[in-house]
């Protein structure tokens, strides 16, 4: 694939480097993988379980946003 531009390439990578924090803990009863926002929040990417009822609950589904209470282990 060829893109042309005028742009310079430093300009259009910009970011390209950047990978998101993703972690993976146990929420609920299930493992999930998530992504961390901040030191207080993070939102679920995945789940990751056998159990086909775990993909159906609205409490793990992907994009859910979780924080962090003071005391919380995860």
């Amino acid at each position: 694939m060829t893109f042309w531009t005028i742009v310079p390439m430093e300009i259009v990578m910009s970011g390209a480097e950047i990978t998101p924090a993703y972690e993976e803990i146990e929420y609920s009863g299930v493992r999930v993988v998530v992504e961390k926002l901040s030191s207080a929040e993070c939102r679920i990417v995945r789940v990751i379980s056998t159990e086909p009822n775990d993909y159906l609950r609205p409490e793990v589904q992907p994009g859910k946003m979780l924080t962090y209470h003071v005391g919380d282990v995860v």
